[in-house]
């Protein structure tokens, strides 16, 4: 294996390399400043640069309550074969949908378009040299160099050959105009001139795009901002490559020096984990625009997927929960800021009034634009799923515990932690001598399919104490409780109260059979993509508190989804059940889980797909399949964020209170390595593995603290305290 630096990563001269012809979208090159997202393609001597604004919002049609929908009405609505009575009413209580001529329109991200380049040569390939952030287009008679400055939507195209003999503009209009006609749009306003190509796309109700790719005295320069009038006259920066370059230069050097080493024998996962990193560097970048479902990165030749939104039950969390193992906080604070933005909190305040009369809750919703206002449909799968506050709760506790700032646990976590609870609070009523929760659902549970009911099928997508419900107020509960304790303030005592009276899941059946339920009286009794009942392994870990019949029902309920199957998972489920499967012991399985993935849903620039790329394995979406990729490809970032945190989490990983290191990886790898990985309680933390054993593992404790610690699978858990500042070689 090889031997890395003390401390961080040694980049070098690592690179990422696509061959042309490159046709399709999402098979480009990423380029990205957390707004500003770039992908490159071409063939022959055609070269384009996709382009989109993360921030570029279209916000019509976007739902919100208008009117009370109190909670217990819900709950009287509710009957155990039919949810549409229960949605019906929310939906009646809220914004009212307006009419497109029968076009279903709701609040969506707005595709940018394409700028091309035509060169005086061929195409061969694109490089990026990950330490600097360039990239190269390799041509048979030179090559173009292209830097996109952080903080400032630049894109800087270095000609020093004169490659580019011609520009031209492609707007999203060119291929979306019908679409977009029939919902209100103009066409766009071309600002093609002397020495420069481009568009100002204007939305209906808010800010468009302005777009421009301009001549220089080294090349070109593509400036893109959102505009309400598409002036051009304040546009400026196109002859600043000189301090761009620097800019570009010093934060990707900042940035890998940050970035944990990961090395395993299988050489490929050390390259798509370097690739990861760099896209989340791109896509969440600090002072840029919450990374949705896509990043920064939008196609434009279809509607944008799911609005390109926030799904707030799962792929956010995904994508940022790569932050912290990493170290890479900062890039969770856009999140944390668009969360806490004046509107934002407003909306999640009025949800929480609107169900339950409270004026001190947070309700986030499943499918949101980027002030909160839902654009996935106001019905029981939006609205009554409190895990999508609290698994976000739980982004900002994991903020503090990995960083051990306090200041923002007082200020910024402890507030949303607080307001999240107060929902759960409002909504858990005395049932059998015990709090329940009578109205919830499991993530996507019965939305898109009948479930079985007193063994007839049914509509239904709600029911009685969700186990993903119980296992995430439990982990909440706890965090409450530790950070109040922390801060020296004073705990509410129903948080106590609720870990006294409050299962930690549901079950199903009787004696061996006993297992955790989706809800009261609901079985996994299908393939779901959505591990929601298994929450309570991954991620609101619950193992350290389970007794020996709860570990039990636990077990075969994942015995049970084992035998369910894959066939209906999408790129971002099989990370998931790695951790999952992780963090029950599981060691050879999880690796088959990741090749088994990248075979199905990594394209061929290493690109998450949602589709699969073939028939045959799962059966999601299987029709959307056969559609020709270069119009119907779907590329979410919550797959290959995911991925990165699940291999990490094959060489360390929290289970239980305790840093479990080379836990899930095969018995083939007798090599394995990591250096300064961060782990909870601010330490940083490297161990090598060589010839099947634990051979070296150091610990540096900048803020001290006790750090529990097992060295290899089998081994005894060792406790070590430590001093502020302190470094503990272990083994």
């Amino acid at each position: 294996m090889a031997i890395v630096k003390e401390k961080g990563m040694e980049i070098g001269s690592r690179d990422f390399r696509l061959d042309f012809p490159i046709r399709r979208v999402h098979c480009g090159m990423p380029m990205a400043n957390g707004d500003l997202g770039v992908l490159i393609i071409g063939e022959g001597r055609r070269l384009e640069i996709v382009m989109c604004l993360a921030s570029c919002w279209d916000h019509r049609n976007s739902q919100r309550f208008e009117k009370p929908c109190p909670y217990d009405e819900l709950i009287a609505a509710w009957t155990p074969e039919d949810a549409s009575p229960v949605s019906r009413r929310l939906i009646e209580a809220s914004t009212p949908l307006n009419d497109f001529g029968g076009v279903s329109w709701r609040g969506t991200r707005v595709p940018g378009g394409r700028l091309v380049l035509h060169l005086g040569a061929d195409l061969k390939h694109i490089r990026l040299a990950y330490g600097t952030g360039m990239v190269a287009v390799v041509t048979t008679a030179g090559e173009v160099h292209l830097g996109l400055t952080p903080g400032r939507n630049r894109l800087y195209v270095l000609d020093p050959c004169r490659l580019v003999t011609s520009t031209t503009a492609e707007p999203m209009w060119n291929r979306l105009s019908a679409l977009f006609e029939s919902v209100g749009y103009q066409p766009p306003t071309d600002k093609s001139g002397s020495g420069q190509v481009g568009w100002f796309q204007p939305c209906p109700e808010d800010p468009g795009t302005l777009a421009i790719l301009r001549q220089t005295s080294y090349g070109y320069c593509l400036v893109a901002e959102r505009s309400s009038d598409g002036d051009e006259q304040s546009l400026d920066g196109w002859e600043d490559w000189p301090a761009a370059q620097q800019s570009i230069a010093s934060w990707w050097a900042d940035f890998w020096r940050r970035q944990p080493t990961f090395i395993v024998p299988e050489t490929f996962w050390n390259d798509f984990f370097l690739l990861a990193l760099y896209k989340f560097g791109c896509a969440t970048m600090p002072g840029g625009w919450a990374a949705s479902l896509q990043g920064p990165w939008l196609e434009d030749y279809q509607r944008p997927p799911w609005s390109c939104d926030y799904h707030f039950n799962v792929n956010i969390q995904l994508i940022y929960t790569l932050a912290f193992a990493t170290g890479n906080f900062q890039h969770a604070l856009p999140l944390f800021d668009m969360l806490e933005q004046e509107e934002f909190q407003a909306v999640m305040r009025s949800n929480a009034k609107a169900l339950f009369g409270i004026d001190d809750g947070l309700l986030l919703p499943h499918a949101v634009d980027d002030r909160g206002w839902q654009v996935g449909g106001m019905g029981a799968g939006a609205t009554l799923d409190f895990v999508c506050g609290g698994w976000t709760a739980m982004l900002y506790w994991n903020y503090y515990r990995y960083s051990g700032d306090q200041e923002f646990l007082r200020r910024r976590a402890m507030p949303f932690m607080r307001g999240v609870m107060r929902v759960y609070q409002s909504a858990l009523r005395e049932h059998e001598g015990r709090l329940s929760l009578p109205v919830s659902i499991s993530a996507e549970y019965g939305c898109s399919f009948k479930v079985r009911h007193n063994g007839r099928l049914v509509n239904q997508n709600t029911g009685r104490d969700p186990s993903y419900q119980l296992a995430c107020m439990h982990v909440l509960a706890n965090a409450l409780l530790e950070g109040s304790e922390l801060l020296g303030e004073a705990p509410d005592p129903f948080w106590r109260e609720l870990k006294e009276r409050l299962p930690h899941f549901t079950c199903i059946g009787e004696g061996a059979e006993r297992r955790v339920a989706i809800w009261e009286g609901q079985d996994l009794d299908v393939c779901h993509r959505h591990h929601s009942h298994l929450a309570m392994v991954y991620p609101f870990d619950l193992s350290g508190e389970l007794n020996e019949e709860e570990q039990a029902a636990v077990s075969a309920a994942i015995d049970l989804w084992i035998l369910r199957g894959m066939g209906q998972w999408s790129e971002w489920c099989f990370p998931w059940a790695i951790q999952i499967q992780a963090r029950r012991g599981f060691q050879e399985s999880p690796m088959l889980l990741f090749r088994i993935w990248k075979e199905i849903f990594l394209n061929e620039s290493l690109a998450t797909a949602y589709l699969p790329r073939f028939q045959g394995f799962t059966a999601h979406r299987k029709d959307d399949m056969l559609k020709p990729k270069e119009t119907h490809e779907v590329m979410q970032l919550d797959g290959t964020m995911a991925a990165a945190t699940a291999l990490l989490d094959l060489l360390i990983h929290e289970r239980a209170g305790v840093a479990h290191l080379f836990a899930a990886i095969p018995k083939t790898w007798s090599e394995a390595e990591f250096r300064d990985v961060v782990f909870p309680g601010a330490f940083r933390i490297s161990a090598r593995r060589a010839g099947g054993k634990t051979v070296f593992c150091q610990v540096e404790a900048p803020q001290g603290g006790t750090l529990r610690i097992c060295l290899e699978p089998g081994a005894d858990i060792r406790t070590v305290t430590m001093k502020p500042g302190e470094q503990l070689r272990l083994v």
